[in-house]
């Protein structure tokens, strides 16, 4: 009886750890869910090609689509798409988030490098950018810039450098603002046409 109860135990254990590697793969190839493989609820560990766009758990490693990419929860490495990139958990991206329409990130953020789309760079939560920020607008009331914004409306919670587009504004400047209009909320000039300074 004791021994029936200890390979049953030993069997459960083998299908469950069996289970959890079953669901990470280093290599995903997707036309448009559900036409790709492995399905949606694999995470990636190394690349992801996707013909028009891809959707998984999570990503580790490069991630190209032509169209876009859709991440359900953690996403880190370098992203680009040519329409969209889409991650709904905590981002990390290490060097590059291209796209040519837009970057949507939901959850806390850190960028070390480039994040650059044609419209617009939106990140939800709490963020960083250490590096570059660029689209015609980003749309980042959350995230601390180390380093440049450059956009026609820049929006950012702290930017430690430089605002460069028509529209500027932030809640905390350690830099310069140059643009049509610059708001610095907790500056001496909150308001102030062409250039801004914080310290």
């Amino acid at each position: 009886m004791k021994k029936n109860i200890f390979l049953s135990l030993i069997f459960a254990i083998v299908c469950s750890t069996s289970a959890s590697f079953a669901a990470v793969t280093p290599i995903s190839v997707s036309i448009a869910p559900p036409v790709q493989f492995p399905p949606q609820d694999f995470s990636i560990t190394g690349i992801r090609l996707s013909a028009l766009w891809g959707h998984h758990r999570d990503v580790y490693g490069l991630d190209f689509g032509v169209l876009g990419n859709i991440t359900d929860q953690d996403f880190v490495g370098i992203g680009i798409a040519g329409g969209f990139n889409a991650t709904y958990g905590s981002t990390n991206i290490i060097g590059l988030q291209l796209a040519g329409l837009g970057n949507y990130n939901q959850q806390k953020t850190n960028v070390v490098g480039l994040q650059a789309a044609i419209i617009s760079n939106i990140n939800v939560a709490e963020s960083n950018v250490y590096g570059v920020q660029l689209a015609v607008t980003n749309l980042s009331n959350s995230t601390s810039v180390y380093g440049a914004q450059l956009g026609i409306y820049n929006r950012a919670k702290s930017v430690y450098g430089i605002q460069l587009g028509l529209v500027n504004i932030t809640d905390n400047l350690h830099g310069l603002q140059i643009g049509l209009v610059n708001f610095n909320h907790t500056g001496v000039f909150k308001v102030s046409p062409i250039l801004n300074v914080g310290f």
